[in-house]
């Protein structure tokens, strides 16, 4: 097997690829920007495909044009491909009016929209593969953006970049930690089947209680979890960064985790620990209020949860850890990372 194909930017070339995200230009160009940092970031080229749902070699060729001509291979060069009705401006107008908007659209809707303030005339079929390029269908969630402090996490994020580049080039262990839940009842989601008819999933008889995990997450390299029934307490969070702290002790490496500002995470009795646990080697980065998509574990959860754990009812609490235990190990297969369950000790095994 050859070397892993992998490219290095400067500070100003990672930051000028950063910008183009939000940047008015083509969706391709932004797409082809972010493959290159991420793989500057330490991402082998099979996550990045499976990410962006691309094939390998698609991602090979933007790194390999990137070393070769550097910013201006984001762009398409002139005269290629067919003429469309539509220009790249007409979909930014949408993008920006998906954003802004306190509504949804469907594909009729984004149709009539276009035609009626931009004169351009697409078939609601025509129009869902042209946004396939960029934009897909799928549920709307709340957001906390507006609550964000733009200054503090623009701070925090460009931190969190140097952080990541310490710990591609080998200098540092970054984790990223976070809780989250479970339950014997999935919401309703999408399913094929048959034309006229609804699939109807019986629910159990009993709701159950709140099966919940925490995890630690180091992208590429591992994922250490743990199961408990209701909550996730101080005890176990103490518990498993006594083990991060042991750990980085032993290595004599820096290890830093990632997290957000939960109460048990800050709490009197964690307050008192942080120092023991620098002077062994680990170091706590909190995350800006509101900004859980600063932390990948997130996306880990979303496809626990969405792709292994959807449309599906359990008996019990011990039918649905069981599935969330599966769910994961399906996960490292496709994410190629290993995985550790641990076991906490006030809690009932699960």
């Amino acid at each position: 097997m050859g070397a892993r194909l992998r490219v290095f930017l400067t500070q100003e070339q990672d930051k000028t690829l950063s910008n183009l995200r939000t940047a008015k230009v083509p969706q391709k160009v932004k797409d082809r920007a972010e493959v290159i940092r991420l793989n500057a970031h330490g991402w082998y080229v099979e996550k990045i495909a499976a990410h962006f749902n691309w094939a390998s070699q698609t991602v090979r060729g933007v790194l390999h044009k990137w070393e070769k001509f550097g910013i201006e291979s984001l762009w398409e060069k002139p005269g290629r491909g067919g003429k469309a009705k539509w220009k790249e401006e007409d979909l930014e107008f949408l993008e920006e009016c998906l954003k802004k908007e306190p509504r949804t659209y469907n594909s009729f809707q984004l149709a009539d929209k276009l035609e009626k303030e931009r004169s351009i005339k697409l078939s609601p079929d025509r129009l869902r593969r042209v946004l396939k390029k960029g934009i897909i269908w799928k549920r709307a969630s709340p957001s906390h953006k507006g609550k964000q402090d733009s200054k503090e996490r623009e701070i925090k994020q460009s931190d969190l970049d140097m952080l990541e580049w310490a710990a591609a080039a080998g200098e540092i262990d970054l984790k990223y930690l976070d809780e989250s839940g479970f339950c014997a009842w999935s919401k309703p989601s999408y399913t094929y089947y048959n034309k006229g008819q609804q699939k109807r999933i019986q629910q159990t008889k009993h709701r159950g209680r709140r099966l919940s995990i925490v995890g630690l997450f180091e992208p590429l390299s591992s994922f250490v979890y743990g199961l408990v029934i209701g909550g996730v307490d101080r005890k176990a969070y103490i518990q498993m960064m006594d083990q991060e702290a042991e750990a980085a002790a032993k290595m004599k490496r820096l290890r830093i985790i990632v997290q957000d500002n939960g109460p048990i995470h800050k709490c009197q009795e964690v307050k008192q620990l942080w120092s023991k646990w620098e002077e062994q080697g680990l170091y706590i980065f909190f995350l800006p209020k509101y900004c859980s998509e600063m932390n990948p574990i997130e996306l880990e959860w979303q496809h626990i949860k969405e792709d292994e754990l959807a449309g599906q009812m359990f008996d019990d609490e011990l039918d649905l850890a069981y599935a969330v235990i599966d769910g994961v190990e399906v996960r490292d297969q496709r994410g190629n990372y290993s995985t550790q369950r641990i076991k906490f000790k006030s809690h009932h095994p699960t």
